[in-house]
């Protein structure tokens, strides 16, 4: 944003909200200070995923394990602070920091709660968050490294040690009542556990899937499945396949409109010579009269083409989803459906990008995403409130399960084993008797147990499946147990 449009806009948030102070606005320079608002997490938390490998007929390796651990244990969490508003204008900053407690063996790395670039599992520090905020009635204008709580694809996905967070600007306007518009120029995210930020095209996490590539951008080493499909510009690749080009920037839009029953949402990200992303969201709720329910309708859909030079090859791929709900006092149930296209001429045969935040498939679970190429999902799982009625107060539980029906067929290139999940959540609030959810960010000590079991199916004909495509592989995943506790204290 040039300098000019940056005055003119700061001119239009000083007038229009010359009259919306507040409390907790600074009078003063001074009270810019006194009035900051602090926010902190001190968290512990510790996974671990035991998977048993089914092991192939006609394996070659000697002894190759039929069991593979991964765990991690950690304390760490995030500081922040905002300045209070003076002339509509405030400033934050927060800092995140994840620090290994008990046993984490390097060796078991792969979760994702420890710094793991160097082959370890470590400590990493980061600023997080750093930005100029400024707000005004109807305008929000923020620009910096931040969290993007209300972006739908690129939202924090705080589901490990700490969030991720981006680096760019963002102008919210709610002028219209029920209406609410969302720009934002995005060029760079940090990883949940990374120090460093990076473009949007390493964010999404592509690469070659087979290595090193050849200046015509065949795979040198075979035996691996390529990833990407039709033209791309190998050198933008480095010697272990993944993309090491010029740092892409993501220009998005989102409008959302709610009403008491209604909410609509179009949303549109674009990345620039990746691809880009249209995504709808619809959803009606309404009750019977006199009934002491609601039911929930939604359905979802997004598509994904690739634009511009397409540094990710071809991409041409799409998904949909519905999702009905009923809430009761202290109980929601819920079931889902999702579908994704399948597509052996787009990136790993149709497979959605999901990695810039938190997945939006409605079936997308503790494990399983439902993003992968070719994939029908179906979900159910209920939720209670066992303090709304003053049974177990401060206790929240949730069950949840999901098949995953991929295309397996031999003659499909991205075929994938069938598998299902089944996870539980339980939290206990040490301050909230009731009213909170899973995920629900509230103040004081909370506790929270994940459990989850993934089934794989594995009667297929793995050694024909290498014949036909030359793919090598000595195992396959048969099944696996992913446990995760969160003790939260939120100030």
């Amino acid at each position: 944003m040039n300098k000019a449009a940056l005055a003119l806009l700061c001119g239009v948030l000083s007038v229009t909200g010359a009259q919306a102070q507040d409390d907790s606005a600074a009078s003063s320079l001074s009270e810019v200070f006194t009035k900051a608002q602090v926010k902190g997490l001190l968290r512990y938390s510790a996974q671990y995923r035991d998977s048993n490998l089914h092991l192939l007929q006609d394996s070659t390796t000697p002894d190759i394990s039929d069991e593979k651990t991964q765990q991690y244990s950690s304390l760490g969490g995030y500081l922040g602070f905002e300045t209070a508003a003076w002339m509509n204008t405030s400033a934050g900053a927060t800092f995140y920091t994840s620090n290994p407690l008990g046993n984490n063996p390097d060796s078991r790395r792969g979760l994702g709660g420890l710094y793991e670039e160097d082959g370890g599992q470590d400590s990493y520090n980061v600023l997080g968050e750093a930005f100029l905020k400024i707000q005004s009635g109807a305008h929000l204008f923020k620009t910096g490294r931040q969290e993007m709580n209300d972006y739908r694809f690129v939202a924090p996905s705080n589901i490990r040690m700490t969030p991720i967070t981006h680096q760019g600007t963002i102008y919210e306007n709610r002028s219209i009542e029920g209406l609410r518009l969302n720009f934002a120029f995005v060029n760079k995210m940090k990883e949940r556990n990374a120090e460093k930020f990076i473009g949007m095209v390493r964010g999404a996490r592509v690469q070659t899937g087979c290595g090193e590539v050849d200046a015509l951008g065949d795979c040198i080493a075979s035996g691996s499945k390529k990833l990407i499909r039709g033209d791309f510009d190998p050198g933008d690749y480095d010697d272990a396949g993944r993309y090491r080009g010029d740092t892409k920037d993501m220009p998005m839009f989102g409008a959302v409109y709610s009403s008491n029953k209604y909410i609509f949402e179009v949303w549109d990200y674009y990345v620039e010579d990746f691809l880009n992303m249209i995504y709808l969201y619809g959803q009606y709720s309404f009750s019977a009269p006199g009934a002491k329910y609601a039911i929930t309708l939604a359905a979802q859909y997004a598509n994904q083409q690739d634009v511009g030079d397409h540094v990710g090859g071809n991409i041409d791929t799409w998904f949909y989803g519905f999702n009905f709900q009923i809430n009761a006092p202290g109980l929601t149930y819920f079931a889902n459906f999702n579908e994704v296209a399948y597509n052996e001429d787009s990136y790993d045969g149709g497979t959605i990008f999901v990695r810039w935040g938190t997945p939006q498939m409605f079936n997308s679970f503790q494990v399983q995403d439902s993003e992968l190429a070719g994939t029908q999902s179906y979900g159910t799982g209920l939720q209670y409130d066992f303090g709304r009625q003053g049974m177990l107060p401060g206790v929240v539980m949730r069950v949840r399960y999901g098949y995953y029906d991929l295309p397996d067929s031999l003659s499909r290139a991205d075929a994938r084993q069938d598998r299902s999940e089944l996870t539980f959540d339980l939290r206990y609030s040490f301050t909230r008797d009731s009213g909170f959810g899973i995920f629900t960010e509230m103040e004081g000590l909370s506790l929270q147990f994940r459990l989850a079991y993934n089934n794989y199916e594995t009667n297929y004909d793995f050694a024909e499946f290498q014949r036909i495509h030359g793919y090598e592989f000595e195992s396959v995943t048969d099944d696996f147990i992913d446990a995760r506790i969160y003790l939260d204290y939120h100030f």
